[in-house]
């Protein structure tokens, strides 16, 4: 049964600098190889800060533009997931997490939901994905990658499930959002929710990667962890402080988790697709 050392860099990045952004991905990619970790992940945005706003044009990069031939070449002995702005074949941009393994651009993901609320305004600068898809990595078998606002709908969590991720990584760049005379942040308490219960219902590891530092009016909390599929916390790194995370993804316990209770084995999927093609036929006739 696969097992694999996974380390969270809960990381602060400078905003729209690329150059110094990629050169700490290298050093702290380098120092995980030489620590023997097989898998390495930084939060969303990791390559250009979060709140580029028109710069993102200026900063987004094919994910075999010449820029990332550092991290391309790393993966060779250390898979990479990292976030940056992405240019797309037909020049779409995209807030996407990029996956590295074995010399090559494995993978992309692009983030399907742009929160446009409140202080986020992503849709002005971002095109939304429109796939979700688990992908094979030869280290850490098949997982799924989400990034943020993602992973508050259930849809994600779920299609990267059934489609045999066992390993759900989500990168965050989540700000505070304080109310008056609050103690612990609700968004940290709802994140924790988040992460426990997805990874309970889908008898998976859910990795939650979130930044640190100021940015502008934004606030970035931590509090990276590991839930285990049984929806158990395994580790967390502490808030507003940069951390290393690591932990061991040891799928013989998904193994276990899912003989002990098989609600997730038991899933009707051709029933939900049916009702859900139901409901889709009946709102566009209505």
């Amino acid at each position: 049964m696969l097992k694999a050392k996974l380390r969270i860099v809960q990381s602060d990045c400078t905003l729209a600098n690329f150059d110094e952004n990629l050169e700490s991905h290298v050093k702290a990619i380098e120092q995980a190889i030489r620590d023997g970790v097989e898998a390495i992940v930084f939060p969303e945005l990791s390559l250009t800060g979060y709140n580029v706003q028109d710069a993102a044009q200026d900063m987004a990069m094919h994910i075999e533009d010449h820029r990332l031939a550092p991290l391309r070449e790393l993966s060779r002995e250390i898979t990479v997931i990292c976030g940056g702005i992405e240019l797309s074949d037909d020049y779409g941009v995209y807030n996407s997490a990029f996956m590295f393994e074995d010399g090559i651009g494995k993978s992309v993901h692009r983030k399907i939901y742009l929160p446009t609320y409140g202080m986020f305004e992503e849709l002005r600068y971002f095109s939304a994905g429109r796939q979700v898809e688990a992908v094979p990595s030869r280290r850490l078998g098949k997982i799924g990658v989400a990034i943020c606002e993602d992973f508050w709908h259930m849809s994600v969590p779920y299609l990267l499930a059934h489609q045999g991720a066992k390993l759900l990584l989500v990168l965050m760049s989540s700000p505070l959002r304080l109310s008056p005379g609050e103690g612990m942040p609700s968004i940290v308490s709802q994140w924790q929710t988040i992460a426990s219960t997805s990874a309970f219902l889908f008898s998976c590891y859910v990795a939650c990667v979130n930044r640190v530092g100021n940015e502008d009016s934004f606030t970035y909390w931590g509090n990276s962890a590991l839930t285990a599929p049984d929806g158990s916390n395994v580790a967390s790194a502490p808030m507003f402080s940069e951390h290393q995370l690591d932990a061991l993804i040891d799928y013989s316990l998904v193994k276990r988790v899912r003989l002990q209770s098989s609600h997730f084995l038991d899933e009707d999927i051709k029933l939900f697709a049916s009702e859900l093609e139901d409901l889709m036929s009946a709102k566009r006739r209505g």
